[in-house]
């Protein structure tokens, strides 16, 4: 059924020769400011969309405008000064009614809505009393975002409004989503940013040590996953249905992976501290591939869309993908010349024939191998030390290509692991050909955390094994496995028994027996491709016990955020949280891997005993 709509809509585009939607960076405020009240005229109509490059794939939708001008995706940015007064009128233009969200007091949760028929227009009357960032947008059946799609789902505009004496410069970006159904069911979508998918979103270009403000909102049907590589940023405001919280100094979370719901927004900042090629992206795999859009859709690219793009999508990426250039400043010094005492080998291997698990194995400057591969999908732990140079070479035994991206590590550009964008200039980071290996070089400058995986854009290598732990430890610290308790939730393929969830690599763990009045430190990390909703708790027969979170994505909270909790958070795809616990009685506890979608529970049973007196 979603196919046929699909197809109907694209068909009914061409036929009824619709005017093309314009592109809308969400860099220039629609409307009339004067005298503290803002005058703006919006409509509501159909048009053609290209979601990629102009003369690529195209669908009819529904989108805003302001009057006189072209249809915009997303729609005409409203954006003033705190205390503004807004008179904005709606115009619908559709054969269908209409109803209308976000047109009102945006601080104060306010849902009324302007409900219009075919050719009505209403007006709204608001004050913006609330510096933050907020969102209108519309839909002609739903009558919640989370229940939008198709036709509908573009219609979504920024509303910002400014504290006294302005805000900082900055960007706005707007996810959205169509698709032929509701997103977590759909079989064609494309996920955009600003209404544009990788690599045709905006390319930014910053300078080393540049402050850069970023604000994003969801309105898609979605969670998302945001990560940034190569640097930490901070969350400077959150609004949730509304409500926005506001953070100052340490206490702004330092992270590099955040999750976004359906409806929410955020304020981040940070500053690249080195020249090269980074990405921001959505963590979930897929929402980094190449979009499944409708067959009737797709347009033959000319020779210079083509050439225009070539090269930033050849290793298979797409949709919610930002692309960040930092040039290295004239003068700059060279860097001194590389010496690493400490050369680690992960090979990586099929361990049988077809969709069999990846064995991957470690060594450690030429000594012998760590261990064969264990049963399960995942690699070993590589355990470094802060400050300390390493090589790690990666060789791939594998019938196709790979690349490693090393997740959350502070590292040059070159070595980050995006084939076919990390780098700069000549230098651009290969693919890992069969048969070949890639030399990483990398000093991690702070202990904690982080994820080794792969970046090549195929889920079949992420749920066939292809990731592991990377912690860092401080200098003269020794891993201690016995104490430091790694969970690594992930989804994977287990030959017949098809996709299952799994904790360090397998479906199922025996029970882990510890000893009650020792700390443990609990490392968790979710590198699932698309699970963006994960729940994990600590919890006995009546509730979760407490806990403290003591360090995100591989950064120590400041003391003042470290308390004794709840032993309960959600983790989302490339986040990692680092929890204390000690037991002061026996006891049996379950650490549980929830997902609420599917209600799916992957558990692990910790044993707590009285250590065994000596003899």
């Amino acid at each position: 059924m979603f196919l046929g709509l699909a197809a109907a809509a694209v068909g009914a585009a061409r036929a009824e020769s619709l005017a093309p939607i314009a592109t809308n960076q969400n860099h220039h405020p629609a409307g009339e400011l004067h005298n503290g009240v803002l005058t703006l005229q919006l409509e509501v109509g159909k048009g053609i969309w290209h979601p990629e490059g102009e003369d690529g794939a195209a669908l009819a939708i529904y989108a805003f405008r302001q009057a006189g001008n072209a249809l915009q995706n997303p729609g005409p940015l409203i954006r003033v000064p705190q205390g503004t007064e807004i008179h904005v009128s709606m115009h619908n233009t559709l054969p269908v009614p209409i109803s209308v969200y976000g047109l009102a007091d945006p601080g104060a949760g306010d849902r009324q809505a302007l409900h219009l028929a075919p050719g009505a227009t209403q007006s709204a009357t608001f004050k913006a009393r609330t510096p933050g960032v907020y969102f209108y947008w519309g839909a002609t059946s739903a009558t919640e975002l989370s229940a939008r799609h198709g036709m509908d789902s573009q219609l979504n505009g920024a509303l910002v409004v400014d504290p006294p004496g302005g805000s900082p410069k900055d960007e706005i970006f707007l996810i959205s989503i169509w698709a032929n159904g509701p997103s977590v069911f759909a079989s064609q979508f494309v996920a955009t940013i600003n209404g544009k998918s990788w690599p045709y979103t905006e390319r930014l270009q910053y300078a080393v040590g540049e402050p850069v403000r970023w604000r994003w909102i969801n309105a898609s049907d979605l969670g998302h996953a945001m990560h940034l590589h190569g640097f930490y940023y901070r969350i400077d405001a959150f609004n949730r249905n509304g409500r926005i919280e506001n953070y100052s100094g340490d206490l702004r979370p330092r992270v590099v992976t955040q999750q976004i719901r359906p409806g929410e927004a955020f304020d981040m900042s940070w500053s690249p501290e080195r020249a090269g090629r980074w990405l921001f992206h959505c963590h979930m795999v897929a929402h980094m591939v190449p979009p499944m859009l409708p067959p009737d859709a797709l347009l033959k690219p000319t020779a210079s869309h083509s050439e225009e793009h070539a090269g930033h999508d050849a290793m298979g990426m797409g949709q919610l993908v930002l692309g960040v250039t930092v040039p290295a400043r004239p003068g700059d010094a060279a860097p001194p010349p590389w010496h690493a005492e400490r050369h680690l080998r992960l090979v990586i291997a099929k361990s049988g024939t077809g969709d069999q698990p990846y064995a991957l194995q470690l060594s450690d400057s030429g000594q012998a191998t760590a261990g064969k591969a264990k049963p399960g999908l995942m690699g070993p732990p590589i355990v470094l030390t802060r400050g300390e140079p390493v090589d790690i070479e990666v060789v791939n035994n594998l019938p196709q290509p790979t690349a490693i991206h090393w997740h959350g590590i502070e590292l040059e550009s070159y070595y980050d692991g995006v084939p076919g964008w990390s780098g700069a200039a000549t230098e651009i980071t290969p693919p890992i050909a069969p048969g070949t290996s890639f030399v990483a070089r990398m000093a991690p400058p702070r202990a904690g955390t982080f994820i080794y995986h792969t970046h090549w854009h195929d889920v079949s290598q992420l749920t066939l094994g292809l990731y592991g732990p990377l912690i860092v430890l401080p200098p003269g610290k020794k891993f201690d496995s016995t104490s430091d308790l790694v969970f690594v939730f992930s989804e994977g393929e287990f030959d017949t028994l098809g996709p299952m969830f799994l904790v360090n690599g397998r479906p199922q763990l025996p029970a882990l027996h510890l000893q009650t009045g020792k700390r443990y430190r609990l490392r968790l990390i979710n590198i699932a491709p698309n699970n963006v909703a994960l729940q994990v708790s600590l919890h006995d027969g009546h509730g979760p016990v407490q806990w403290q979170i003591i360090a995100k994505d591989g950064a120590d909270l400041p003391g003042g955020a470290i308390q004794p909790a709840p032993a309960e958070t959600p983790i989302t795809v490339g986040e990692t949280y680092d929890a204390e616990f000690k037991a002061d009685a026996p006891k049996e506890l379950v650490l549980d891997f929830y997902l609420p979608g599917p209600k799916v529970h992957t558990t692990e049973t910790l044993v707590f005993a009285a250590p065994k007196a000596a003899h």
